[in-house]
């Protein structure tokens, strides 16, 4: 995680958020993805170790919350917060964003 040092609004939610991987976990959690090795499959190329770090942090920031067992099962599952959940207005607005930009210039390589 890089810190900024700025009192930005916005250089406070990339020091959360920035990080590769971050918001595709966040967006997987959104879509009701809920247990490690699930979360895992949907993000082909990240390591054990990095998604257990970002889920920890997400942990951290009060953004995801983790549960152990349940239903008479001993899995642990992890779900967004309200804050958490408070992030899909965000990922949508991504998610037309890049849309929008890929229907301008077709042919435009990123």
């Amino acid at each position: 995680m890089y810190k900024y040092g700025q009192y930005c609004p916005i250089a406070k939610a990339v020091e959360i958020l920035g990080d590769r991987w971050t918001l595709l976990i966040v967006r997987d959690l959104l879509t009701g993805t809920c247990h490690f090795n699930e979360l895992e499959r949907g993000l082909p190329g990240i390591s054990r170790g990095l998604l257990a770090e970002r889920l920890r942090r997400l942990q951290e920031m009060g953004i995801v919350v983790k549960r152990v067992g349940g239903n008479g099962r001993h899995r642990t599952s992890y779900q967004l917060t309200e804050s958490g959940r408070e992030l899909q207005s965000v990922i949508q607005s991504l998610l037309v964003w890049e849309l929008n930009g890929r229907l301008r210039n077709p042919t435009k390589k990123i």
